[in-house]
């Protein structure tokens, strides 16, 4: 069979991330620590890179799959100190792209990366299945103090989110601006300490 060798060498790398699966399991007995599993990972992407059985193809395969790995390093090992925290951002994305898909159909905009940016916080406290007396009911119970923190907090990102975006697309204007109102608070001061 004229791909024996390529289904074998596939088959070969496969068996590569199925390992590193393995290792990165937290369900696994025993119970496991960051340590040991970065230990564990370190070790196998040491053996895979420096096997000298590997051909060209292989040798390239694996060294992809080390940059990978290492790219994540930081934040791989996390899961299995702090309690709770998931393996994956799977169930994170999924729930962005919820938050995104609900908001492109209430505003038929195919983008929405500006929505999520400046209310994405507040836009996953959404339930849309919640009818308007539930609402209520919950708005009911929340403190009028803490509400004002959120909302200043809101208005905060807002305004930051709108200097970006000034400084990115009317840059001149945004500078000019900023320049104008410096001066006018030197003006001020010197004027004060006279």
């Amino acid at each position: 069979m004229p791909f024996t060798a390529s289904i074998e060498r596939y088959r070969r790398q496969r068996q590569w991330l199925i390992d590193l699966d393995h290792l990165l399991d937290p369900d696994r007995d025993p119970p496991k620590t960051s340590l040991n599993v970065t230990q564990a990972v370190d070790g196998y992407l040491m053996d895979l890179t420096t096997n000298p059985v590997q051909d060209g193809e292989d040798q390239r395969v694996a060294a992809h799959v080390n940059q990978i790995f290492r790219s994540f390093w930081w934040g791989l090992f996390t899961c299995y100190d702090v309690e709770g925290v998931p393996r994956t951002n799977n169930e994170l994305e999924r729930f962005i792209r919820q938050i995104k898909m609900r908001q492109r159909r209430g505003s038929g905009r195919k983008n929405v990366h500006d929505f999520v940016i400046q209310y994405g916080a507040y836009a996953a406290l959404i339930d849309p299945a919640e009818n308007l007396d539930e609402l209520l009911t919950r708005l009911d119970e929340v403190d009028q103090v803490e509400f004002l923190k959120e909302r200043k907090r809101l208005n905060t990102t807002l305004l930051e989110e709108t200097n970006i975006y000034r400084f990115r697309h009317h840059r001149a204007d945004f500078l000019a601006e900023l320049e104008a109102r410096w001066e006018a608070a030197v003006q001020e001061a010197t004027q004060k300490s006279d």
